[in-house]
């Protein structure tokens, strides 16, 4: 489910196949029109329902009053083609919040995709969609177990490279030229699986007695410093 007019409106210009677009009658016939009409012509069913109707079927607390059904799959690693650059690994992020913005940040800076691992947040959640911002719709996201990742990996020729707070700082390290940035869990960071996979470990360094960054903060950041050279 794609709730509020900007996603909403990300999805009908994607690919993705919209099924139904639902809106409240109070937008309906204006802010919510001309998305309707085009819904429609793209052979989406559309329904107008009550106000209170459609804030009991919204998921935010203050629905803006559009929301659709997608069509949309992740990827399987067989659909996901290894390239230069950076690819983005999420493992066990479980707050869909960062989840959905790590993913619009990949797809912001230019990752050639993003992977998220066994024990991470669905990313169909509509927590995720909402925070994904229409990347969801146009970035590469697959979903993988751990082991086949690491398989798939290895002969894609990726360099595994794992987000730590007693790294190398990342702006110093020397990028190869496909990286898999592998980022854990908000609470217990990396799996010990991956120990004996890694190539290198990276950090965003933080002035003493600072606490560590959020997931997503973090991905940013470092996603930053590994894909500027190709912007």
């Amino acid at each position: 489910m794609a709730e509020g007019l900007r996603l909403v409106e990300d999805a009908l210009e994607s690919n993705a196949r919209v099924v139904g677009v639902l809106a409240a009658d109070d937008v309906a016939g204006g802010t919510a029109a001309d998305l309707l009409g085009r819904a429609a012509g793209r052979g989406a069913l559309t329904q107008v329902a009550p106000r209170r109707e459609f804030d009991q079927i919204a998921d935010t607390e203050t629905p803006s009053g559009v929301l659709a059904v997608v069509e949309w799959e992740p990827l399987g690693l067989g659909a996901l083609t290894p390239a230069d650059g950076c690819l983005l690994v999420l493992d066990g992020v479980q707050d869909p919040g960062n989840v959905g913005t790590m993913i619009r940040t990949a797809h912001a800076l230019g990752a050639s995709g993003t992977v998220a691992l066994d024990r991470t947040a669905d990313v169909r959640n509509p927590k995720v969609v909402r925070g994904a911002m229409g990347a969801l719709f146009r970035h590469p996201v697959a979903v993988a177990e751990l082991d086949a990742f690491a398989a798939w990996a290895e002969r894609g020729r990726y360099a595994i490279w794992l987000a730590v707070q007693d790294g190398t700082p990342a702006a110093r390290a020397d990028r190869p030229p496909r990286v898999a940035l592998v980022l854990g869990s908000e609470g217990h960071g990396v799996r010990a699986a991956w120990s004996e996979r890694a190539h290198r470990r990276v950090s965003v360094p933080m002035r003493a007695g600072a606490e560590s960054l959020n997931a997503a903060v973090a991905a940013g950041i470092l996603l930053y410093e590994l894909t500027r050279a190709s912007r």
